[in-house]
């Protein structure tokens, strides 16, 4: 039993790290989408797949080991460790209010690009009804 305890424990403080790095490179995304900076952007989405699907991982042990021990023993953990979880809480609510702030910002740049693009075709259109030039015929025959 204090084996998996331990093993919890653990597992969370491993989990509290993984968020603080998420939270880090949730700041460099800002940066990126601030600065328009596409690249790098892809980059830091990347890693951030990558720390996610750590995250993941380690719920997944954690349900794991904590689906083996009782209710009083899971009570008591959750306790002990209450100040671990509150600041893996903050972490994710901080993580997803910034997500959800770059989110909207990327939205607006996509809208934007949208609206340009139908500015061009509707450009496009009109030309088209003055009619194309005319192909200019070369003097000299390829007969000759």
């Amino acid at each position: 039993m204090d084996k998996q305890k331990t093993e919890i424990v653990k597992l969370l403080k491993h989990k509290q790290e993984t968020c603080a790095r998420l939270l880090e490179k949730m700041d460099e995304q800002m940066e990126a989408v601030n600065s328009q900076d596409n690249s790098r952007l892809a980059v830091i989405i990347e890693t951030k797949e990558g720390l996610i699907a750590g995250l993941n991982e380690n719920d997944q042990k954690i349900s794991d080991l904590a689906g083996d021990l009782d209710e009083a023993i899971r009570e008591s953990l959750a306790r002990e460790n209450e100040e671990l979880g509150n600041r893996i809480e903050s972490d994710l609510e901080k993580i997803i209010e910034k997500e959800t702030v770059c989110q909207e910002k990327l939205n607006l740049v996509k809208s934007e690009v949208l609206e340009k693009i139908k500015a061009v075709k509707k450009g496009q259109t009109l030309l088209k009804g003055y009619g194309v030039s005319q192909r200019i015929k070369p003097k000299i025959s390829k007969n000759v």
